[in-house]
């Protein structure tokens, strides 16, 4: 199962998003809880703007690992996507409040404040 994931990852930094995501898939196949897994199949389902499909990725990784910093920030980017900002927000804080030097989540955190000022 992790040699899935990481071929995945492998595939993935090549811009092979299709072939990145069956084996994603292939590994929760193996390991249905596997949180690394889903995180990774939801940003290549991300980067493919399926949406949906991402954030039920992102979800499971969550309910798997629910200190996840990526996973939130992950999870608020696309729901921000979705244009859900009050729901986005809250995942970034969360991000934030497990590690509080994760400046993506910092920045995107700002970008969805400033623009709820506007």
């Amino acid at each position: 199962m992790a040699a899935h994931n990481r071929l995945g990852n492998l595939l993935a930094g090549q811009g092979k998003l299709e072939e990145a995501v069956e084996h994603y898939r292939q590994a929760l196949r193996i390991q249905p809880d596997y949180a690394q897994a889903h995180y990774n199949l939801g940003v290549a389902l991300l980067k493919q703007d399926k949406i949906e499909e991402a954030i039920v990725h992102f979800r499971r990784a969550l309910r798997i690992q629910p200190d996840y910093a990526q996973a939130h920030n992950n999870l608020g980017a696309a729901l921000l996507r979705q244009g859900k900002p009050d729901e986005a927000i809250v995942h970034f804080r969360r991000a934030l409040q497990i590690q509080p030097d994760y400046a993506k989540a910092r920045d995107n955190l700002r970008m969805v404040q400033m623009g709820q000022r506007r």
